[in-house]
């Protein structure tokens, strides 16, 4: 990390801050089935400009705006699947008759 990196970023940036390392900032990667999900910014070394950061789930890249209502999003999708298994009674079941 140097100067200006945030503190989420893993990539060895040259030592003057030349090159794309120097501007483009990648978080340490997660990995969710076979998807690669980190978080991408760049910082113009010059300007200070920033662009990001942004939630990359694949080759798809969200805003952290976006990905936080796609998080909210699963999460209640997690939460109605879960309490309707919750609300089942597996000892009760009725038997199935064979035909």
């Amino acid at each position: 990390m140097t100067d200006g990196c945030p503190s989420w970023c893993v990539v060895r940036h040259a030592p003057d801050g030349t090159g794309d390392a120097g501007v483009v900032h990648i978080g340490g990667a997660l990995m969710v089935r076979r998807t690669v999900l980190r978080l991408c910014a760049t910082i113009d070394a010059v300007t200070g400009t920033e662009d990001g950061p942004f939630v990359l789930v694949g080759d798809d890249e969200f805003t952290l705006h976006e990905a936080e209502s796609l998080l909210a999003a699963v999460t209640q999708l997690v939460d109605q699947g879960q309490r309707s298994f919750a609300a089942q009674d597996p000892q009760g079941a009725l038997p199935v008759l064979d035909a």
